[in-house]
């Protein structure tokens, strides 16, 4: 390596690590933010939800790589143009395009990284986070019980207190009704407080200054007798087990979303609806060809007189009309013909549409498989554009530091993100086809790379105040000879 490949690698890595950190950070917090209310409040401790938000980075990586490379991009050649320092390596015959040959080949190496990340890594991390997630969703929140409601959470038992300390958690007027064993509400437990406090997987409830009314089951032997038991006590331990409230974890090979597909796995499923789709379009055509065939309702009774048999005769009949068919079958009321037609007509719309319907499910279920297949392919390249846009900016605009280079870097993700999300879905309502809207980003920005390198290579002024001023002056100065003209002649008129 070069040493002047060497300046531009040191340069560049140190604001790639952390544009990348700065920016899988805020990614991290936007992937994980909208699952977090369906599972605060549940005891999840700190390392179920560290799982959960490194489970998330695999997802967002994808989308951070692009971005964090244009940004450094813009500060290490824009750093360097600020600085003079482009100039005097211009100057000393090192044109842009060997300047910018390390940036490259390192994009080229990351974006060989990201599509083995792509491929293996990112949907191992969807699956662990999917899996994980569904898992937590299901799982019963800690026990919290309200002042003046019932709390039915706890498997055959409903607890009710009036009031509650807010510091020491005491609570007060406890009603507790024992539901086991299908006894409705002939167990019940009063108490003047209680305290309760998470043991394992129960939960231990110490009640002072109660009793207990229990209305015992009747002997068979004696049916009308009607025991019914008073307990009083000074304090008691009353232990609830908390089913449910345990985290169950569930197979994960019970998930076969196509994000959490290995890239072998994929293909095959792809090829697999490829084939079902052609099965199923033979059915539903076989299906529906029975409403097109002869009914036998239409069929004339003819009698063989040899060997005694009624037999059914199709009989050809030329028909300019709807009412030509009546006069065919002059034993069945024209009203049954017609009400036979109608129901089979009815019968073969209402299959039609619901063959319709169906069809486009199966497309759009396609078109994300296809689309998944195509963006892993597609969101690699990305890398090598946006390294191409970050070098021809930073030495058009000469702007280190994190200004004017975040502020660009902003306004590209939020582009890069419109055509991700606008491309699937498109692909995913057939506006687009799905190779299409995968790699809606790269055919954007390609063009948009391309002509920034030229003007990049060309030492352009694309960017100067001095070049906008001179368009301005330039518009005006024609608009002004226009005018002239134009009174000109009106006055010889």
């Amino acid at each position: 390596m070069k040493k002047i490949d060497k300046l531009v690698i040191q340069n560049y890595l140190g604001p790639f690590i952390m544009s990348f950190g700065i920016i899988m950070f805020i990614l991290v917090l936007m992937a994980v933010y909208p699952y977090l209310q369906d599972i605060l409040g549940k005891g999840i401790g700190p390392g179920l939800l560290g799982k959960l938000v490194f489970y998330a980075t695999g997802k967002v990586v994808l989308m951070a790589l692009p971005v964090a490379i244009l940004a450094a991009a813009l500060m290490t050649f824009g750093g360097l143009g600020e600085n003079n320092e482009l100039a005097s390596i211009k100057s000393s015959g090192i044109s842009l395009t060997k300047l910018m040959r390390a940036a490259v080949i390192f994009s080229f190496i990351l974006a060989g990284i990201s599509m083995w990340f792509s491929f293996e890594v990112v949907p191992r991390a969807n699956l662990k986070f999917y899996s994980l997630y569904y898992d937590l969703q299901r799982k019963k929140a800690d026990v919290a019980i309200t002042p003046g409601y019932f709390y039915s959470d706890i498997d055959n038992y409903i607890i009710r207190v009036t009031d509650k300390h807010p510091v020491n958690g005491t609570m007060y007027e406890v009603m507790i009704y024992n539901h086991s064993e299908g006894r409705g509400n002939n167990d019940i437990i009063l108490a003047d407080s209680a305290r309760m406090a998470l043991v394992g997987q129960s939960m231990r409830m110490t009640l002072y200054s109660g009793a207990r009314y229990e209305e015992i089951k009747p002997s068979p032997d004696d049916p009308q007798n009607h025991p019914h038991g008073r307990t009083y006590f000074d304090s008691l331990i009353y232990r609830f087990e908390l089913k449910g409230f345990e985290l169950d974890r569930t197979d994960e090979s019970q998930f076969r979303h196509q994000v959490v597909m290995p890239q072998g796995q994929l293909v095959a499923a792809i090829d697999s609806l490829v084939k079902n789709r052609d099965k199923i379009r033979t059915k539903n055509f076989n299906q529906l060809g029975r409403y097109n065939k002869v009914d036998t309702m239409f069929l004339s009774y003819g009698r063989d007189t040899i060997k005694r048999k009624v037999n059914l005769v199709l009989e050809s009949v030329e028909l300019d009309s709807v009412q030509d068919i009546i006069p065919c079958f002059p034993d069945i009321p024209a009203k049954d013909i017609y009400q036979r037609a109608l129901v089979n007509i009815r019968a073969a719309k209402s299959y039609a549409e619901f063959m319709i319907k169906k069809t486009a499910d199966q497309q759009e279920f396609r078109n994300n498989y296809n689309f998944e297949y195509y963006q892993r392919l597609a969101l690699p390249f990305n890398c090598i554009v946006f390294m191409l846009i970050g070098i021809s900016l930073g030495a058009i605009i000469r702007k280190g530091g994190l200004g004017i280079p975040a502020l660009i870097s902003v306004l590209f993700f939020l582009v890069f993100y419109l055509t991700l999300t606008y491309g699937k879905k498109f692909s995913k309502e057939a506006v687009l086809d799905p190779w299409l809207g995968a790699w809606l980003s790269v055919l954007l920005f390609s063009p948009i790379a391309i002509y920034f390198t030229v003007q990049a290579s060309l030492e352009t002024s694309l960017f100067n105040e001095s070049f906008y001023q001179m368009i301005v002056d330039n518009i005006q100065t024609w608009f002004r000879k226009a005018f002239r003209r134009i009174t000109g002649q009106n006055n010889r008129l």
